[in-house]
């Protein structure tokens, strides 16, 4: 069966193109990799061809999210998402960086499931955030339960859970690759980068200051996961996430590796009261009128 392992790249459109690709070139450190006038700009965190594409459009949102899979044929792969009631469609040099993409729509959200990309391996730059990885993303979107299905479909594995509200899911070893929160419309809620230790937290709060990208929660640290994290907006109204200290899964003891902070030993996979979102987050996570 298909099975995805990585979160390859997201691609975001938006109004504020000018604006958001300084954000990702100034403010996050990402090197670009390929553009063209007036269409998207690619940019990669350190090894990929790309993590990100910015594309000009007429109202801002998540284009496309990108899962590396294990390597098959794509006609086994295609087959494999039909059987699952969907309509796939095979890309083929489509975007930089990848001969092959399949493309399906699953709740809403795009999906883009590649077998390889490329490797330029520009390395990282010397000024900005620099995160050491595109680590996930939450969306948002009436039919979680559906997204949920087919992401354990082609691999992923539940970590943690919000009654009610919002499903953790890992294609790795770290606590959550996907956050699919159950909401009335479908949109991209954020997306979190890796920083290279807990010490940057503090001076990217106060890089973002000089950059008028006031830090609107954190650093603190979460429950379901215990990532450190802090969030701002981007130009795009986007909300980042940068976190450190995610979880680690060991799957074959279905526990995550112990930590100090963690409140039991050992720490497993577990159903949150959705009164804890109160102390998880503020309004900034669950306040659909917020983002």
């Amino acid at each position: 069966m298909t099975r995805a392992y990585q979160l390859a790249y997201i691609d975001l459109a938006t109004p504020s193109f000018e604006q958001q690709v300084s954000y990702y070139e100034q403010v996050i450190g990402a090197t670009v990799t390929e553009q063209s006038p007036g269409g998207p700009t690619y940019f990669s965190l350190g090894v990929d061809h790309h993590n990100v594409s910015i594309s000009p459009a007429t109202v801002a949102g998540l284009s496309a999210i990108g899962l590396r899979i294990v390597q098959e044929a794509p006609e086994t792969t295609i087959q494999n998402l039909r059987n699952l009631g969907l309509s796939p469609v095979i890309k083929t040099d489509a975007r930089p960086g990848v001969s092959t993409c399949i493309e399906v729509m699953v709740a809403g959200h795009m999906i883009h499931l590649l077998p390889d990309m490329e490797m330029p391996g520009p390395g990282f730059r010397h000024a900005g955030v620099i995160p050491a990885t595109l680590g996930h993303i939450a969306v948002m979107t009436p039919a979680a339960d559906a997204l949920v299905q087919f992401c354990k479909e082609i691999g992923f594995i539940e970590t943690d859970w919000f009654e009610g509200a919002a499903t953790f899911l890992t294609c790795n070893r770290l606590h959550h690759v996907l956050n699919i929160v159950k909401a009335p419309f479908t949109k991209l809620h954020h997306v979190a980068f890796e920083l290279t230790s807990r010490g940057r937290h503090h001076d990217v709060a106060d890089f973002l200051a000089t950059r008028q990208l006031p830090v609107v929660w954190g650093p603190s640290r979460h429950t379901a996961g215990h990532n450190l994290a802090s969030y701002h907006f981007d130009p795009s109204r986007f909300l980042t996430e940068f976190y450190t200290d995610m979880d680690v899964v060991i799957p074959e003891l279905q526990i995550f590796e112990p930590r100090p902070w963690h409140d039991s030993f050992p720490q497993r996979p577990r159903s949150w009261p959705r009164g804890e979102l109160s102390t998880w987050h503020t309004k900034f996570e669950f306040d659909f009128t917020a983002v």
